[in-house]
């Protein structure tokens, strides 16, 4: 059980984070090295980072995030485990211990109180300490970039936004004085309508903006989403005029499923359109494109979640490519393609 005394570094507090959010119960050390690096990415050339991946295990055992494996990797030192266990369910009895022995700013007063994670205390500590250090109250900056002051790591706000830290009466964006800052959406008007259509890749916006200029039907826009930037950019639909629903077409692999479903998750919460699919673009992909193996396999769980963006006729077929470590690149579909099956215009939002 964790002492009243244990304090995460900020590194092991971003590694035990990502751990409770990992889909399975057991962690390869090769899987390891990938959430280190995320985690700590300043740290992922360094020299010492084989020692420094050796402590931080070390901590997050003896505060009971994981249990290392007896085996071990000695091709090098410090020895690694071979993978680590982690428990049935996180360990909140050590946490709400931790969380009782922290002086808490008045701000997060509430922590003691709720049911939170090793990894969660030991980020709220972080805010703690930032609440109590922070200078003038007009030093407001973007979200990343506060991100990255408060945890050395730019995304790691990002993730929090949507867990129970967020819930009502915690944390706010006002309190840590930041904002959701708009990238701009890169955009073509080539029509009247209501729809903007919104392409993952550079290319595939190129020929789907000659197609639909020359016929626009109810599409008004064609944006280029410029993959993982849609995430953020989709805030920026506010500034478009007459647009009444958004749909979206990419690649059939994890990342391109994962965009605009996480995009369509913030569009919703800040009263925009939903990001819909584009169900006849997706059904044209399906049929035309040849499947590019030697991919990640993705878990089967995970892949049957990513794929439920899509049309439901689609689904079985989307998450079969995914988990057997294959994908569809958008650009499969081209010009000639959308000239002759022009089926896909009446499912530009199903």
């Amino acid at each position: 059980m964790t002492s009243a005394t244990t304090y995460l570094t900020p590194r092991a507090s971003r590694l035990a984070a990502a751990l409770e959010e990992w889909p399975a119960r057991t962690v390869t050390l090769e899987q390891l090295w990938m959430l280190f690096a995320a985690a700590d990415p300043a740290g992922a050339s360094q020299p010492s980072r084989r020692a420094d991946l050796a402590a931080t295990l070390d901590a997050l055992a003896a505060a009971g995030v994981l249990k290392p494996s007896k085996s071990r990797d000695t091709t090098a030192a410090p020895a690694l485990p071979t993978r680590v266990t982690l428990p049935a369910a996180a360990p909140t009895e050590s946490a709400a211990i931790l969380a009782k022995a922290v002086p808490w700013r008045p701000e997060l007063a509430w922590v003691p109180a709720v049911r939170v994670t090793i990894g969660q205390v030991s980020l709220l500590q972080a805010v703690n300490s930032w609440l109590r250090d922070r200078g003038r109250d007009d030093d407001i900056a973007p979200l990343r970039e506060r991100s990255l002051e408060l945890f050395g790591h730019e995304k790691q706000l990002d993730r929090m936004l949507s867990t129970s830290l967020f819930a009502p009466g915690r944390l706010t964006l006002n309190l840590l004085r930041t904002f959701r800052a708009r990238p701009p959406l890169a955009t073509r008007r080539v029509g009247g309508g209501p729809v903007l259509l919104v392409v993952e890749n550079s290319d595939s916006f190129d020929t789907l903006t000659r197609v639909l200029t020359a016929d626009p039907g109810l599409v008004g826009y064609v944006a280029w989403g410029a993959g993982a930037a849609f995430e953020s950019s989709v805030l920026s639909i506010e500034d478009l005029p007459g647009v009444g629903a958004v749909t979206y077409f990419g690649d059939v692999d994890a990342d391109g499923l994962r965009f605009p479903a996480s995009a369509s998750k913030l569009a919703i919460s800040q009263g925009l359109p939903p990001v819909r699919p584009a169900g006849g673009l997706y059904r044209l992909l399906l049929s035309a494109g040849v499947p590019q193996y030697g991919q990640p396999s993705v878990d089967v769980e995970r892949a049957v979640a990513l794929s439920t963006w899509l049309p439901l006729a689609l689904r079985t077929d989307a998450a079969a490519l995914l988990s057997d470590g294959a994908r569809l690149p958008q650009e499969a579909v081209r010009a000639t393609h959308l000239f002759q099956d022009v089926v896909w215009r009446r499912g530009l939002l199903t």
